[in-house]
């Protein structure tokens, strides 16, 4: 099972409404995944504010509201 499909696994099992979970950044605070949920086309559907998985070692930690748009803010995704 590939590192993505452990993240979706867990981000299931704490009952986020996802399929979908793709690594976005590396920081400081560990290795960011971002959640989302695909319809049968792979295209994201809304699922409201970001939904993220930081994981540092052996911990993981979901990060979703207003806690996600400031992680969001923070990230530069232009690389």
């Amino acid at each position: 099972m590939g590192n993505e499909a452990k993240i979706l696994s867990y981000a299931q099992g704490l009952g986020e409404v996802c399929n979908n979970a793709e690594q976005i950044a590396e920081t400081e605070a560990g290795t960011i995944y971002a959640l989302a949920l695909l319809d049968a086309d792979g295209m994201p559907m809304p699922l409201g504010l970001p939904r993220f998985v930081i994981e540092k070692g052996n911990s993981r930690k979901i990060v979703k509201g207003k806690e996600a748009l400031t992680l969001l803010d923070s990230l530069d995704l232009e690389e």
